[in-house]
């Protein structure tokens, strides 16, 4: 059977349903656009037993004439028949012709049943209940389907389907099958909220998308160009005949909703036909979800602004007028002040300074520059054109014109005399230089500006602004702490934000920030149990501010996603995105390869090899289009190694070059784990030893600076490629770890160091609980190596078939310690290292140091070598890559 995306489950049951002798048929009701006409072309081509089918199709012209919906079949009807009911009766029993016995009966298929003559329906009706065929209705859930077929719903022989709109998965899975190229999840995430998950409207996006260029396909994944989706003219026509056959009133209520949208229920009724308003809403045009405060949308998200653009500019200032005369004492929400500002901006009406302001900073933390700057811009007031000014170089930084947005910073900065300004300028100045990769010196710079104003501002003012200084310097401190921890000096800035939180001035906005921060540097100190609690107090504050702290959202949620993922509480920080790219209007657009990277990186720590690099490599072209959060070197790094683990040679080069090209810069720990994860993708290249060297370098440098979680990492790839003398550093960094992988990893250190089967089965036995499933099968990989060692082979035996169970859940990893069994004369990894020190002068010694092994063992590599090139001494080895 051919397939509808995200209809599977439910063309199954109907099947199984019109099976049924004890069913008349099905009747399936959804929205307009939700696949009812595709969902029964595939029920009738799928039909069984070559079952013959009748196509009515109802249309609203002819919703009064009698039998109109069956006049297609009905050409040579009598006369006399044409008023009788009985004789269309017969006349449809004839065209449906004689069924054999046993045979399946017809199908009549009845496609928007809703606007059916009620001829015709009871007709059709009649023709279920006196079995001589089987009905297939489809119609809109409102208004709904005639009254015959509700009957016989109610009395259970006409089962009732519901078709809901696609899930954000299913509408991924139809972007892929309709682009034919992978698909970034912020883009599917995107168009799901934009067309509210509707088939009908998602294909004509896309069908658009790459003639609009909001749709781009870079290196063979589509990406989002850093804009919304445009209607367009087809999405046009398509919105317009769903609003087809309204009243004058019912069209009015619609323009005022899509006008001044979300609108209170009772201003609605007060300003428009209260018959038109309830009876919309009944049809589900308008959407009110409850509440103490209920307000009216409009049933579709895209409706509106087809609706808006054909309202004309005289009547819209009349709506506007109705509307204001009866909104007195009614808030605005975040959307609602939108709305509003932009309606009256429309209308060329004079609106108030500090709400063009307020709107100008809401439609920036939204993610919406073209917003921001058309409401910024007519900012007259001489004490806020400075903040306005603010606003408009945030907007411009979202675009990408870094050098503008830092021109307007510095000149919103002269000659500054508000605290607030002076907060919000150094803010931005500070997101700016994180774009360009500056250093945390150049933050510091950025503070010590901020405190220079502070001080320059409280000589100004004296005693009446104390208390707003005094914040302002909690905010100072804040940001010394911030660049502390973008050197990865964790457990000063932990000191330092903790007198921050312990200050009596702080605010709901410090202490948020200080628990972000402080949950960094836990979770990047090796205590990721209390960083997700620091964070998620962050978290909480965000959520329970509003529209207050939504400039700092991204912030915290990236902080909170790095410490579940660290405590291992991967399920969690799915939820986290899933929830964000749900809720984040035109965030996502701006945060292209965030979801693939968090599945990605938790993906590789599971040890999911194939999964990991297919998901990384999408984070690396979703950065590349936009990188606010400065992940690409990351993600490239990450990129290398997963392609390496499980062969991707190529891909390994490849991401392993693009990040030795990049310059360093952003937070100290992002690098240094990009680095240390690049290292490991060139060891297919240089070699394991080389690498190894590389990673205890980076351990060290990550050690001294107090990143401990850095530095585990690091000593843990090092002991993957055969690094034993890194074992007993690795026990060490991870002793004081409190959760997830830390503890996962100084288990498994422990036991690798005690060399005890036991302890390493039962250490896999908790990775593998955990989730850390590659941990698991090198723990198991030791302690099969230890009991053959010994001599309990069928000891030895039984956790190899538990080490086989492990290995199909790893999805092709190739072990860099593992040998290569295609061929007898292949050489190992190892085997590879020992041959490229030996053949450039270096000692069984020196190679037993650099190895932590014992000489012996390399002797013993060195006799399984020759034998397997088939030589009796080291002059003989060939040059270093040669194998």
């Amino acid at each position: 059977m051919n397939s509808l995306v995200g209809r599977e489950s439910l063309v199954a049951s109907i099947v199984q349903t019109l099976g049924d002798k004890q069913h008349f048929g099905v009747l399936v009701v959804g929205e307009p656009g939700l696949g009812k006409t595709a969902l029964a072309r595939l029920l009738v081509s799928d039909s069984d037993g070559g079952r013959d089918a009748l196509n009515v199709r109802a249309r609203p012209s002819l919703k009064q004439v009698p039998f109109g919906a069956l006049a297609p079949f009905l050409a040579d009807v009598s006369a006399a028949e044409a008023g009788s009911p009985v004789g269309i009766y017969r006349r449809l029993l004839a065209r449906l012709g004689n069924q054999a016995a046993g045979a399946a009966l017809p199908l009549v298929v009845v496609d928007d049943a809703q606007d059916l003559d009620d001829g015709s329906s009871v007709l059709l009706a009649q023709l279920a209940a006196t079995r001589r065929a089987k009905v297939l209705v489809f119609s809109r859930s409102t208004p709904g389907p005639p009254s015959e077929f509700v009957a016989l719903w109610r009395e259970g022989l006409l089962p009732r389907f519901v078709l809901e709109p696609l899930t954000t998965s299913e509408i991924h899975e139809l972007c892929l099958r309709e682009l034919g190229a992978e698909v970034l999840s912020s883009v599917s995430a995107v168009l799901a909220r934009t067309t509210a998950g509707n088939p009908m409207f998602l294909l004509a996006l896309l069908s658009e998308g790459t003639r609009d260029k909001y749709l781009v396909l870079r290196n063979g994944v589509w990406c989002l160009s850093g804009e919304l989706p445009q209607i367009n003219l087809r999405l046009t026509d398509l919105i317009k005949g769903q609003l087809r056959g309204l009243t004058a009133e019912e069209v009015e209520v619609l323009e005022t909703v899509a006008l001044a949208e979300p609108i209170a229920l009772d201003v609605l009724r007060n300003c428009s036909d209260e018959q038109a308003v309830s009876k919309l809403l009944k049809d589900q045009l308008i959407a009110m979800p409850g509440g103490l405060d209920p307000r009216v949308s409009l049933g579709h998200p895209l409706y509106g602004e087809v609706i808006r653009a054909r309202v004309p500019i005289g009547r819209s200032r009349a709506i506007r007028r109705r509307v204001l005369e009866s909104s007195v004492g009614h808030t605005n929400s975040v959307d609602g002040l939108l709305r509003s500002v932009s309606w009256g901006l429309d209308c060329g009406a004079v609106l108030e300074d500090d709400t063009l302001l307020r709107a100008a900073i809401v439609a920036n933390r939204l993610f919406n520059p073209e917003f921001a700057l058309r409401a910024a811009r007519v900012v007259r007031s001489s004490t806020l054109k400075a903040r306005a000014l603010v606003e408009i170089a945030r907007a411009r930084m979202t675009h990408g014109e870094f050098a503008y947005a830092r021109e307007l910073v510095d000149e919103a900065l002269v000659a500054c005399d508000s605290l607030r300004l002076a907060k919000e300028a150094t803010l931005l100045s500070v997101d700016l230089r994180m774009r360009d990769g500056s250093r945390p010196a150049d933050i510091r710079s950025d503070a010590r500006r901020w405190e220079t104003l502070v001080t320059s501002i409280e000589s100004a003012r004296g005693e009446e602004a104390a208390l707003s200084v005094a914040v302002s310097r909690l905010g100072c401190r804040l940001l010394h702490c911030f660049a502390l921890n973008l050197e990865g000096n964790y457990f000063k800035a932990e000191k330092d934000i903790r007198a921050v939180l312990s200050a009596v001035n702080r605010t709901e906005e410090t202490s948020l920030m200080a628990h972000a921060l402080l949950g960094e540097a836990q979770y990047s100190t090796g205590r990721p149990a209390l960083g997700t609690e620091s964070t998620a107090t962050a978290l909480k504050i965000v959520a329970e501010g509003g529209h207050s702290y939504l400039g700092h959202r991204e912030f915290v949620l990236a902080r909170h996603g790095a410490a579940l993922t660290h405590a291992g509480r991967w399920g969690e920080v799915r939820e986290l995105l899933q929830e964000y790219s749900q809720s984040a209007n035109g965030g996502l657009v701006y945060f292209g390869g965030v979801l693939e990277f968090s599945d990605g990186l938790v993906a590789l720590r599971q040890g999911k090899m194939r999964t990991a690099r297919k998901r990384l490599i999408l984070a690396v072209e979703g950065f590349r289009e936009t990188d606010i959060a400065q992940l690409l070197p990351l993600a490239t790094g990450l990129a290398a190694y997963a392609c390496a683990m499980v062969g991707d040679s190529a891909g390994s080069r490849r991401y392993v070059t693009e990040f030795q090209s990049m310059s360093r810069g952003g937070p100290a720990q992002t690098w240094l784990l990009g680095e240390a994860y690049s290292a490991a993708g060139n060891s297919l290249f240089v070699g394991a030893t080389r690498s190894i060297v590389e990673l205890r370098r980076i351990a060290g440098e990550a050690e001294a600076a107090g990143m401990l979680t850095l530095a585990a990492t690091a000593l843990e790839l090092a002991v993957r490629f055969g690094d034993t003398g890194s074992l007993a550093r690795l026990q060490d960094v991870t002793a004081a770890f409190d959760g997830g992988e830390g503890v996962v990893l100084h288990a498994m250190a422990t036991a690798m160091l005690a060399r005890d089967p036991q302890s390493l089965e039962t250490v896999a036995e908790s990775a593998k609980t955990a989730g850390y499933l590659l941990i698991a099968a090198e723990c198991l990989g030791q302690a099969i190596d230890h009991l053959t060692r010994d001599g309990h082979i069928q000891h030895s035996r039984a956790v190899q078939l538990q080490l086989n169970d492990l290995t199909v859940g790893l999805e092709g990893f190739r072990s860099p310690a593992s040998t290569d069994t295609d061929s007898g004369t292949r050489l190992t990894r190892r085997e590879q290292d020992i041959v490229t020190l030996a053949s450039q002068g270096y000692s069984n010694r020196e190679i037993a140091s650099q190895h932590g092994v014992s000489v012996r063992t390399v002797e013993g590599h060195l006799y399984r070598i020759f034998a397997k090139l088939g030589i009796s001494r080291r002059e003989d080895l060939p040059e270093p890559g040669a194998f």
